[in-house]
């Protein structure tokens, strides 16, 4: 009798183990949903500004003039100069080839607007003054882009009159400062070839 109830306790302790280990088995397993992050649009990217992005912006009658601008390269200038002599305005005093020259550096997204336009580009300004302009061009040279000008090209390098002085500009990340050109904000963009019109009803016409 006590050996036929051991063996009845040992075959419901196997069923029982059996049992518990063919659930753990068919149990559904949820999978695991991934979020992807959601991306965040730049609304700060820059864009070149081109004579398309100019084209557009007359025909919605916006002044380019309220639009604001950057340059896309770094900037420059350079001028021989005599310490004894020479009243410095801007810029820093730097020792190079045994000559002292006036420094000035203009960063890359350094903001600028523009003081007039010209039949072929525009004259634009990083700071205020009348003799605080350069020049960009949208010509044959450069169809699509405004790039920059000066005189008395040399090894990618050219001058301009600023600040009432004579001053050789070269690019400080890109081989040939001709290759500096104007930039906008994206985001500026878009709000500005925002057109907005108002409905203001109709009546019945008697």
């Amino acid at each position: 009798m006590n050996r036929l109830f051991l063996c009845f306790l040992i075959v419901v302790s196997v069923f029982s183990v059996a049992c518990r280990h063919h659930k753990k088995i068919q149990m559904p397993i949820k999978p695991v949903e991934i979020v992807k992050p959601v991306e965040t649009p730049d609304t700060n990217t820059y864009v070149p500004f081109t004579k398309d992005l100019f084209n557009r912006l007359k025909a919605y009658n916006i002044d380019v003039k309220k639009v604001q601008f950057f340059v896309d390269q770094q900037m420059v200038l350079n001028r021989y100069i005599d310490v004894n002599k020479a009243e410095l305005k801007s810029g820093v005093v730097k020792f190079v080839n045994g000559r002292y020259t006036n420094e000035i550096v203009i960063p890359a997204l350094t903001p600028c607007v523009i003081d007039s336009i010209d039949a072929d580009g525009f004259r634009v300004s990083f700071e205020k003054g009348s003799y605080n302009v350069f020049k960009f061009i949208n010509n044959k040279y450069s169809p699509d882009f405004f790039i920059f000008s000066g005189s008395n090209w040399k090894d990618g390098t050219a001058e301009v009159y600023y600040d009432r002085q004579v001053y050789r500009v070269s690019c400080g990340t890109c081989s040939s400062v001709s290759e500096v050109k104007l930039m906008v904000k994206q985001s500026d963009m878009d709000k500005s070839e925002t057109k907005t019109k108002v409905l203001t009803g109709r009546k019945v016409d008697f």
